[in-house]
């Protein structure tokens, strides 16, 4: 109500229209569809993110991972976004897939067998290595007698 007095008080509506062209210039519809532009850029640019973790194949569903040292199992992998089951806190954790780069996102390979790359001494199946110095190859060392030279006296 108060918005229809002030354009009466202004002198009605072709007041307000005369206003608003000139605010808006005769090329305001420029920065409009740019504003546009960037806004469908940045939802065009999301979507294909998200288009890309839901049919890539680099995490299956049900797979164990490790969000920032946390264990976690992918519950869902969505078109918009992925929702993980957080073990150490039995809760549910939902992230957009444009934010999954903005994790930390650790993977166990599968062991074929053999002796581990990293092992730690927490693992039960830690096989210690004993550590070999490095010897350096032996130096070929000469004795040089030089005399010294004679000092001149001023």
């Amino acid at each position: 109500m108060e918005v229809t007095n002030l354009v009466q008080q202004l002198g009605g509506q072709e007041a307000a229209e005369s206003l608003a062209k000139g605010l808006i210039g005769e090329y305001g519809w420029v920065a409009l569809a740019a504003l546009v532009a960037i806004l469908a850029k940045d939802v065009v640019i999301k979507f294909a993110q998200s288009i890309l973790v839901f049919f890539g194949h680099g995490f299956e569903n049900d797979e164990i991972i490790y969000i920032s040292g946390r264990q976690a199992r992918i519950i869902r992998k969505g078109v918009t976004s992925t929702t993980f089951y957080m073990s150490d806190r039995r809760t549910k954790m939902v992230v957009p897939n444009e934010k999954l780069s903005d994790l930390t996102v650790e993977k166990m390979l599968p062991h074929n067998g053999g002796d581990p790359y990293l092992s730690k001494g927490s693992d039960p199946d830690f096989v210690g290595y004993e550590e070999v110095p490095i010897v350096p190859p032996p130096m070929k060392v000469q004795v040089v007698d030089k005399k010294p030279a004679p000092r001149r006296k001023r």
